[in-house]
């Protein structure tokens, strides 16, 4: 199989056709391209077993020598910079197996660029798939406004495709896409938003069950270790626990044929049952769970005792007590409980949903600010974190929709929008999370050239 040309796609990876890129006379295109293809193929092979690693990283870098020269030859090249974000894409994936997420992320980013200048008809779909990618990247690296503006706009672009039909010819894409939102949104998102991601994944990986007969091994695996393992986990959070157990049966079905560990799905499902107060139905699972994988229950045992972080919700209820109690509250009650309600009482999966429109959004931008700025004050520094990094997000997307028109709206949203961060910023330093401030500083950062530009 040929790695560059046209690519067709197929599950989460993609087909190529080989297809030789248009380079300038004078240059032994086939012999630079048959170098470059060999060196990605070696890569690819690598990639399979974790211990060569390095391996592959060294043979994609071999590959990405050769192209460099193509390139010199013909810069402006569709094909080049298709040939160019597959191997990006490629390389990226070694780096996060080697834990290496801020290399990862740079690679991820070149590699969305590279498809933007491909100029192929599914373009923004194959930088959706970086960009998913690179939002996990970025969450391992403890940058969650980088992390959440990625899963918006990977999001966004599937939605923009209609894929949230069902049937849809990008049902399986976007049923994946969700699933590792879900992982994101988890670790450092909404956790509210984590457990949408994860039951439309879910729910969509149901429909693609029902068409097909059945899963490939890897939708089974996206569906078992990211969609179902959040969802199980959160609802037993919100104690729903026949919504939790009947997820827990789909991923330990996974795991009796080989996707994921049986041992961690029969201890969630066993430690599910027992609070859920099925004792005697709980006793045989849990022990076949230690006898497949012994810790096994300890591990989920202490996983289920983590706290889980505010979602806006919980964090806007939070500073609605607070106006109760204050006969100088910085905002009306009522208007912080309507607004409360219009951002939260509805599914969403990423800051997009959370706002229909964005014309009216300013004013109640600035309300949310002075709520995050409250609940900082009060020493309710994980719920200001919350609220202040939703409003930016909601900004964010905001504006990026917007498109053409963004310049109509950035004046009324730019004071806000940099309270917001400004809280941020502050909220991080109180919590210790310097990553989290470097990664406040680079959203200003990139606000303040937007609104130089205005």
């Amino acid at each position: 199989m040929g790695f560059f040309g046209r690519r067709k796609r197929k599950g989460a990876e993609e087909e190529a056709e080989t297809v030789a890129p248009a380079v300038a006379p004078g240059v032994d295109r086939e012999r630079l391209t048959r170098l470059t293809q060999e060196a990605y193929e070696e890569g690819v092979r690598h990639q399979v077993l974790p211990s060569r690693a390095q391996a592959a990283l060294d043979a994609f870098d071999r590959s990405a020598g050769h192209l460099d020269e193509l390139f010199r030859a013909a810069p402006d090249d569709p094909q080049l910079w298709h040939m160019r974000g597959a191997l990006l894409y490629s390389r990226a994936s070694t780096r996060i197996a080697l834990g290496r997420h801020g290399a990862a992320a740079e690679d991820l980013g070149a590699c969305v660029d590279a498809y933007g200048r491909s100029r192929l008809p599914n373009a923004p779909l194959l930088a959706a798939d970086a960009l998913i990618r690179r939002a996990r990247a970025y969450g391992e690296a403890g940058r969650p406004i980088a992390a959440l503006v990625d899963v918006d706009r990977a999001i966004g672009a599937y939605v923009e495709e209609g894929a949230y039909d069902s049937p849809h010819p990008l049902l399986a894409d976007f049923a994946r896409i969700l699933a590792l939102a879900a992982t994101v949104q988890l670790k450092v998102g909404d956790v509210d938003q984590a457990l949408a991601c994860a039951r439309q994944s879910l729910a969509r990986y149901q429909d693609l069950t029902r068409q097909q007969g059945g899963l490939g091994r890897e939708e089974a695996g996206y569906m078992a270790d990211a969609a179902g393992d959040t969802a199980s986990r959160l609802e037993a959070a919100h104690g729903n626990w026949d919504a939790a157990l009947a997820v827990n049966q789909v991923v330990r079905e996974a795991a009796e044929a080989g996707v994921g560990g049986l041992g961690q799905a029969l201890a969630r499902e066993g430690l599910h049952l027992r609070l859920a107060g099925r004792t005697r139905q709980a006793e045989p699972v849990l022990a076949r769970a230690e006898a497949v994988a012994p810790g096994s229950v300890a591990r989920e045992e202490e996983l289920a005792a983590l706290p889980l972080p505010p979602s806006l919700a919980q964090a806007l209820t939070a500073g609605e007590s607070l106006l109760r109690d204050r006969k100088d509250a910085p905002l009306p009650l009522d208007e912080m409980v309507r607004l409360r309600k219009e951002l939260t009482e509805h599914e969403s999966y990423s800051a997009s949903v959370r706002v229909r429109s964005g014309s009216t959004f300013a004013a109640k931008a600035a309300s949310l600010t002075a709520m995050a700025d409250l609940l900082l004050r009060e020493g309710q520094v994980a719920e200001s974190w919350r609220v202040a990094l939703e409003t930016h997000l909601i900004c964010d997307s905001i504006v990026r929709r917007a498109r053409d028109l963004a310049e109509d709206l950035l004046p009324a949203l730019a004071e806000p929008w940099r309270d917001a961060l400004a809280v941020a910023s502050r909220a991080a330093l109180t919590s210790g999370r310097s990553s989290f401030v470097e990664d406040v500083t680079a959203a200003s950062t990139a606000l303040r050239a937007t609104l130089a530009k205005v």
